[in-house]
């Protein structure tokens, strides 16, 4: 088989890359997906109605042998790191749709600084006033009609205002403006510190992923479009220095397929990955890896960015939960300015949800998450081997930056005396420092056991005393008790390494830059500099992280590399 285009990867960015480029009827398109597609008419009920993480770490969503390494590790090699600390799984969608199918249905820009930010960063043509006609082309705005709000793209937005938020959220709302801090109801007119209502891409209750948006039923219909789901890439194919297809392992056999251009969608862990088993790489680690270097990228895999986080478990009053009839627990978000001396401003974003879980036990249970948008902490993902089912040793390396560390102390502070102060205190049973454990996130699966265990421990809360000492005992990490954590300043930063994790918001390993740059892996075109015939075109490209979370940044990243694509750029 050839085709003009291959597309590797059919997440945020993939999706629209497939779209745009199979426009034109002359063009040949082949989308490759690891993971199961979605298809419109049968796009399962969990995708379309669940608000969040929908069959959470299953290996029909998920990447599920992929781990990460959190803690700051200093100068130590990828050995040492792995003989002395111990890493935690790490999601990543294995989807059609990638995240935008199976996270929390965020859909908020950056602000013009970030992108603004890329361009002087080497990325030409990556300003705020390029980036934002692509997002103006993706969005569907249903609330709003502005110049800076998309009304005709693919992907509706959508908000849950405050006349639906919980008598908690709606407090803290009071809180943050007595803070100075003002609310708006759309944060596309945000400039300086605001609280808003999350944007969604979401229609009436309904998930409408990059998947349901942009290979949508007559987008499939074109002759021109071939979609491969579950179908890995194993390798791929050069001719000298030209990319000329890729090899795929599907339904259990091992085929070659060929492309004019190769584009990798294949995110900021797994675009790097695939890059470096072709030889494009740092050329010692690829020697020591035992693969011959194509193109001696020092930039491949590191600038590994996030935004860490870390947040407060609230046991709310009755009068203070969130009304059953809201489906999506995350009501307000919040980006304001940390007044840190070496931090640009509206560097932080906190999230108030007013459920935990959509379950008996976490309706009654809230969290305010936060951490810094600008975090400076940089990780990195190499190769454990020349095997393309060998996950990469990835390394997040956070908290390593101490601005990162000393802004999560103070914020900590912060959020704690809006807790403990009118107007929010009135809704607040307790609260405790947050660890966010992997037996806890999994207690919001929709399971019969979870159903009856969450049952139990909801009754016991209700009640009080002894069975709700017990119920919240269990969730509370006794190493880190709040008074203990607010008077000590050792033990606040204990508990801040010990529960930080990242949004899953991956991304800088593929950076673009000018390609005189030798940390750049790509150019502003968004092709892999050293090689030809292929190009990069997701999180993985993005110089800086964004001051949001990934998901519409990476579409408008696929919109602008389909357009250079179809400018012959």
């Amino acid at each position: 088989m050839r085709f003009d285009y291959i597309i590797v990867g059919g997440g945020s960015a993939g999706c629209v890359i497939a779209n745009r480029l199979s426009v034109d009827a002359r063009s040949t398109v082949c989308l490759i997906e690891a993971g199961p597609d979605t298809p419109p008419e049968t796009v399962p009920d969990s995708i379309y109605s669940d608000a969040f993480l929908p069959d959470y770490f299953q290996p029909s969503r998920y990447w599920t042998e992929l781990e990460a390494y959190t803690e700051p590790f200093g100068n130590m090699s990828p050995q040492e790191v792995k003989a002395s600390m111990k890493p935690r799984r790490y999601e990543q969608a294995r989807v059609m749709g990638g995240g935008s199918t199976v996270n929390a249905q965020v859909l908020i820009r950056g602000l013009a600084a970030d992108y603004d930010e890329w361009e002087e960063m080497g990325a030409a043509g990556w300003g705020w006033d390029e980036c934002l006609p692509c997002f103006r082309r993706i969005e569907r705005d249903l609330d709003f009609d502005t110049p800076l709000n998309g009304r005709e793209g693919r992907i509706p937005i959508r908000r849950t205002f405050p006349e639906h938020w919980s008598p908690f959220a709606l407090a803290f709302r009071e809180a943050a403006g007595q803070h100075n801090i003002p609310y708006l109801d759309d944060s596309h007119q945000q400039t300086g510190d605001a609280c808003f209502p999350f944007g969604r891409n979401n229609a009436y209750n309904h998930r409408v992923s990059a998947a349901a948006g942009y290979l949508d039923e007559s987008t499939r219909r074109r002759r021109n479009l071939a979609i491969m789901p579950e179908t890995v890439v194993q390798s791929l194919v050069f001719d000298g220095h030209k990319a000329v297809g890729v090899e795929v392992r599907r339904n259990g056999k091992v085929e070659r397929i060929m492309a004019g251009e190769i584009v990798i969608s294949a995110g900021a862990i797994h675009s790097p990955a695939l890059l470096m088993r072709a030889g494009i790489g740092p050329g010692q680690d690829l020697r020591d890896n035992s693969i011959a270097v194509r193109a001696d990228r020092p930039g491949v895999g590191q600038n590994l960015l996030d935004h860490p986080l870390i947040g407060f478990g609230v046991h709310l009053k009755r009068e203070g939960q969130l009304a059953d009839y809201v489906r999506n627990g995350f009501l307000m978000h919040m980006r304001w300015s940390s007044g840190h001396p070496e931090c640009p401003p509206v560097d932080m974003k906190l999230t108030v949800s007013g459920r935990f879980a959509f379950t008996a036990l976490g309706k009654r249970l809230a969290t305010v998450n936060f951490g810094p948008n600008k975090a400076y902490s940089k990780g990195y993902v190499r190769l454990q081997g020349p095997d393309p089912a060998t996950e990469p040793f990835v390394a997040f390396n956070y908290l390593s930056d101490s601005r990162d560390l000393d802004r999560f102390k103070s914020t900590a502070r912060f959020v704690s005396n809006i807790l403990t102060a009118s107007p929010v205190s009135q809704y607040v049973s307790s609260f405790w420092p947050g660890i966010y454990a992997a037996s806890l996130r999994n207690l919001t699966q929709k399971t019969t056991f979870n159903q009856v265990l969450g049952g139990i421990a909801a009754t016991l809360l209700d009640a009080g005393g002894i069975g709700r000492n017990m119920v919240l005992g269990a969730a509370i990490d006794k190493r880190f008790p709040l008074d203990g954590v607010l008077a000590d300043e050792k033990l606040m930063e204990g508990w801040i390494k010990a529960g930080v994790q990242g949004d899953w918001h991956p991304c800088g390993t593929c950076r673009m830059g000018d390609a005189g740059d030798p940390g750049a892996v790509v150019d502003p075109q968004g092709r892999v500099i050293g090689v030809e015939g292929l190009r990069v075109a997701d999180a993985s490209i993005m110089p800086s992280i964004p001051s949001a979370n990934l998901n519409l940044t990476t579409m408008m990243i696929g919109e602008r590399i389909s357009d250079l694509i179809l400018q012959k750029a």
